[in-house]
């Protein structure tokens, strides 16, 4: 079934995109926070319905990554010579937590498949960063509409637009742009990648994921969630310290991101989110309307440093 799903995938890439949102790489007169922001606009868009994991929307979703990444030139990154990584989900519902709206496993039979999409920019070395943002969200629940713009439409248009910076060029190493699926279901995308990973985990030194960083602050403050650190992390961190950034790290179990499957196989990795995160989260009120895209374009200029040398 998942064969078939990537096949389908593939005749879609080719054929059916041009009735997506079309990502635009490099549109003249614009700036990369404009870009930024219009990203989010169309990843954000009602036709996506809300980009839930196993949905319809998060196909298209996939398929709109995926376009992107091939007119970008990356290589694919995902199976049998795709951008896609195909997985089988579960049934879930939703359920209010806090007054925060998730998704809890429910018995049932599975028979829903959600996507990961990948894509290889090949650097001077084939030892492996992986710089990732989950593209799902919650959908459409009792009518309302959840678009997730912070959460993590903001993440995915910033490794978008990371993905514009290098183009063309040669990084120090070989970077994996990953957008993984289904996070909100409980890290299943990158859950699945580390049992079935299309590149040897022992080639991934390091993983940085980005994970709601829509709503920043003018302090250029981040909040970190830490798993492990190596010479490469460091080098990382220390561009966004040369920049004025500076990361409050925090260990909590309550909240986790896609940096802990890879964590927990003894991968450096670690996710920075804006420490604003949490405000409207998992709410119909995550719109484009609290987006706050100066912050983003600053954000960029340490990551490009980072993963340019």
């Amino acid at each position: 079934m998942r064969k078939f799903f990537v096949l389908l995938c593939c005749l879609l890439l080719c054929t059916a995109c041009a009735r997506e949102p079309k990502p635009q790489l490099k549109p003249e007169g614009l700036t990369p926070e404009d870009r930024i922001g219009r990203y989010i606009e169309e990843l954000t868009d009602k036709r996506f319905a809300g980009r839930q994991g196993g949905s319809r929307g998060e196909g298209q979703a996939a398929l709109y990554l995926a376009r992107f990444l091939k007119k970008a030139g990356l290589q694919p990154g995902g199976d049998g010579g795709t951008f896609f990584q195909s997985f089988p989900i579960g049934k879930y519902e939703p359920v209010l937590v806090e007054n925060r709206m998730t998704f809890r496993q429910v018995n049932g039979k599975e028979g829903y498949t959600s996507e990961n999409v990948l894509g290889v920019l090949p650097g001077k070395q084939e030892d492996v960063i992986v710089v990732s943002a989950h593209y799902d969200h919650l959908g459409i629940i009792e009518g309302k509409l959840y678009p997730g713009a912070n959460d993590n439409a903001s993440g995915v248009a910033l490794v978008m637009e990371l993905v514009n910076s290098l183009k063309g060029k040669t990084p120090q190493y070989t970077i994996l742009f990953a957008f993984w699926g289904s996070e909100e279901k409980g890290l299943l995308g990158s859950s699945f990648y580390c049992e079935n990973p299309t590149i040897p985990l022992e080639k991934i030194k390091c993983v940085l994921n980005l994970d709601s960083i829509g709503n920043l602050g003018k302090e250029q403050v981040l909040l970190g969630w830490p798993g492990g650190e190596n010479e490469i992390s460091k080098g990382i961190l220390h561009a966004f310290e040369g920049e004025g950034w500076k990361i409050h790290w925090e260990k909590t179990e309550k909240h986790s991101s896609d940096h802990l499957p890879f964590a927990k196989k003894g991968i450096t990795a670690f996710t920075l989110l804006s420490p604003n995160w949490l405000e409207k989260n998992h709410t119909p009120l995550d719109t484009v309307e609290i987006i706050d895209k100066a912050p983003l374009g600053r954000l960029l200029i340490p990551l490009k440093k980072a993963l340019k040398s």
